[in-house]
């Protein structure tokens, strides 16, 4: 990897994660108080969306669809900043708690199994990613099926 786009990376990351700290636990929260499981719904969008909506991003923008483009860009985006929050610390607690008192939690910590919905995401969205994933041609063609007479 050249410098140039090595440094763009790095800003990214950066940037990310400090949005991630800022917004990560108020975005979890927000979610988890449209219904009953919306978070729960919600860590399986991101496990999955982070994995499905680069690459609909990539492709839209191969083929010039610049509002298909921006929006799967956008749901990367919030996939990303939700999933960013939830990496650990050197202290044992996680980056989207940072800027919260010491005896407050995140909603994520406060209902574990969450993980299990983003781990799933992440699986599907992995299967759904190698799925559409185009396949290298063999050179061979394919016989006409046969015509039974």
């Amino acid at each position: 990897m050249s410098e140039r786009p090595a440094v763009k990376l790095a800003w990214i990351i950066v940037l990310g994660g400090a949005a991630s700290v800022v917004v990560g636990d108020p975005l979890w929260r927000w979610v988890s108080g449209l219904g009953p499981g919306a978070g729960f719904a919600f860590g399986m969008f991101c496990g999955s969306g982070i994995l499905c909506c680069w690459a609909l991003a990539s492709a839209a923008l191969r083929r010039r669809q610049w509002v298909r483009c921006i929006g799967a860009a956008a749901l990367g985006c919030v996939a990303f900043l939700a999933l960013a929050c939830l990496v650990p610390g050197r202290n044992g607690r996680l980056v989207g708690s940072i800027g919260m008192a010491s005896d407050r939690r995140m909603w994520v910590e406060e209902n574990p199994a969450v993980w299990v919905a983003i781990g799933t995401g992440l699986a599907l969205g992995a299967l759904a990613v190698w799925h559409g994933a185009p396949r290298r041609a063999t050179g061979r063609r394919r016989r006409p099926g046969s015509v039974k007479e």
